[in-house]
């Protein structure tokens, strides 16, 4: 099977939703018909054929497909299990030779929900199973096809944690942008909270074996978050400049704050999850601005030659225009993609800027010529550009 993206290093795949995938999947049944339509297994059967022959590689090609056809069985199940019981039987023993053989790859995270819709369809709760041929299926397989399935939810969640504290921080947005594994975690989480109810009954019928953070969604969500800040703290290292280590922390916890903010997820971490991050955001931003812009206004300090006045030196207001000049141009490609966080910033760096160097001016420019080459005005319109993300 494909390795997934985060430790292959390829762009993450989303994964899918039930709802988004059975609804567009459903065209493809045979609606009104006893008989089971070829058409709708075509991809499953060659899975089927390509794993039983230990050709991995071209199931692995047919896995998106197959997925397909899978939301398509599902849903016919649901619609037809109380009219059409031959169709219904033979969609479940094609959906239960299907996850017998996918428990013998290697399932990367992405695969986890799949195998949710797997679980939740074939659980006697959803399926009364005795209504198919003893012929037909064996009690004895069905449970140990179960037991394996719940095994791969673990086994994948797992591997979720180490793939992102291990792999995931190798390669980070240029200009501090949200990290594509921020996304990924958070989108992943939401998806856990749509199917937390067949979580839950996996998550129920422990044996005593499995990590104690593993033993609840509850426990499973934090666990992740924690990950995410680990592997968050860890990238921003591989930035060389510490603004723009901060500036990404910024960006990547305003993110993961605004997913949990109005969402079940604030039943899991708790409000004081999001005050603790909010004033995390505070901090890093507030360094953000003092390591950045620090450089620029430490140049309105007057300065006193060594060389005494054998040399005319650039004044401090020309050195802060110099000096601005240089980190606004450095900063030009830095992004902040949420419309408030970026006015946020914007004004915090105004706030610092602007009121250090009009201070400046009042003190040492009355009266005198004036040599800067901005007015506080100036000054502001261009730092309220900012954090667009140019690209060149």
């Amino acid at each position: 099977m494909a390795a997934s993206p985060i430790s292959s290093g390829a762009s993450f795949v989303f994964p899918t939703s039930a709802v988004e995938s059975s609804t567009s999947a459903s065209a493809s049944s045979n609606v009104g018909s006893e008989e089971i339509n070829p058409n709708t297994c075509k991809n499953i059967s060659q899975m089927i054929s390509s794993i039983r022959g230990g050709d991995h590689k071209a199931a692995a090609s047919q896995w998106h497909m197959a997925q397909r056809e899978i939301d398509a069985m599902v849903q016919e199940i649901h619609i037809k299990a109380g009219t059409q019981h031959k169709l219904v039987r033979s969609y479940v023993i094609r959906l239960i030779a299907f996850a017998d053989e996918i428990t013998k790859l290697q399932l990367s995270p992405d695969k986890l929900f799949v195998v949710l819709r797997l679980l939740k369809v074939l659980n006697p709760d959803f399926f009364f199973v005795s209504q198919c041929h003893p012929e037909e299926f064996s009690m004895a397989k069905y449970d140990d096809t179960l037991q394996k399935l719940r095994m791969a939810v673990y086994h994948m969640l797992h591997e979720l944690k180490i793939l992102v504290q291990t792999r995931a921080s190798r390669c980070v947005p240029p200009g501090g942008g949200v990290h594509e594994v921020t996304r990924y975690v958070m989108n992943y989480i939401r998806l856990l909270m749509h199917h937390k109810s067949i979580l839950g009954l996996i998550l129920a019928n422990d044996d005593g074996k499995k990590d104690k953070r593993m033993d609840s969604l509850d426990h499973i969500v934090q666990d992740l978050m924690i990950c995410l800040e680990s592997m968050l703290n860890k990238a921003s290292e591989a930035y060389e400049s510490q603004g723009l280590q901060c500036f990404f922390l910024v960006n990547n916890l305003h993110f993961a704050v605004k997913q949990v903010e109005g969402s079940e997820l604030i039943s899991i971490l708790g409000q004081s999850w999001v005050q603790v991050h909010r004033d995390f955001i505070e901090q890093y931003m507030k360094t953000y601005v003092d390591l950045s812009w620090g450089p620029a206004l430490s140049c309105l300090s007057p300065r006193t030659g060594l060389l005494g006045g054998c040399f005319s030196q650039p004044s401090s207001t020309v050195r802060f225009s110099l000096k601005f000049d240089s980190t606004y141009y450095n900063q030009e490609c830095w992004k902040v993609e949420d419309p408030q966080l970026r006015e946020k910033v914007r004004r915090a760096v105004c706030d610092k800027v602007i009121l250090a160097y009009q201070a400046h001016l009042d003190k040492y420019m009355k009266g005198k010529r004036k040599h800067e080459w901005y007015t506080p005005e100036l000054l502001k319109a261009q730092l309220m550009k900012l954090f667009e993300g140019r690209t060149e």
